[in-house]
């Protein structure tokens, strides 16, 4: 039996159609914040299977897409913006961040990661692979996340 206190908030499985099938391989507590606040548009979903997909058959085996950043108040950008600054002042926060709850969960920051061998998959084909799947995508961070968001589609 669980333990109550071990258990996550929004634990619950996340499906979408690709192809004609039903697949689910991301949970809604990968989306939340650090207060629980959980949000993420369909079309960030089907566009995450879909890289999750193709990056899987780039390697040969199974690949994990991570959600390293997603849904943010603007509480949570402030406190961003204070450690990496804003991006009007040559920081990496946007004050109108895609990440924010009021665009409706369309931006995710993620990395790919072949289980196996717990290695990263290069960040610029992460980023390649993205492009074919969401609206914009960002994969310069020095940390090697990718930003990709659906700005037009979840719209």
């Amino acid at each position: 039996m669980c333990d109550p206190s071990t258990r996550t908030r929004n634990d619950a499985p996340l499906l979408t159609r690709l192809d004609g099938r039903d697949v689910s391989h991301f949970r809604l507590r990968e989306f939340e914040n650090a207060d629980g606040l959980a949000m993420v548009h369909g079309s960030i979903l089907e566009s995450l299977e879909r890289v999750r997909r193709d990056l899987g058959t780039l390697a040969g085996e199974t690949v994990w897409i991570l959600i390293t950043g997603a849904i943010r108040t603007d509480q949570d950008n402030e406190r961003l913006a204070a450690r990496l600054g804003w991006t009007d002042e040559g920081g990496l926060v946007s004050r109108n961040s895609m990440h924010l709850a009021r665009h409706g969960g369309i931006a995710v920051d993620l990395v790919a990661v072949v289980p196996r061998t717990g290695e990263r998959v290069a960040q610029r084909t992460v980023g390649k692979v993205c492009r074919r799947y969401f609206d914009w995508v960002k994969d310069d961070y020095c940390d090697g996340h990718v930003h990709a968001d659906n700005r037009h589609r979840g719209r």
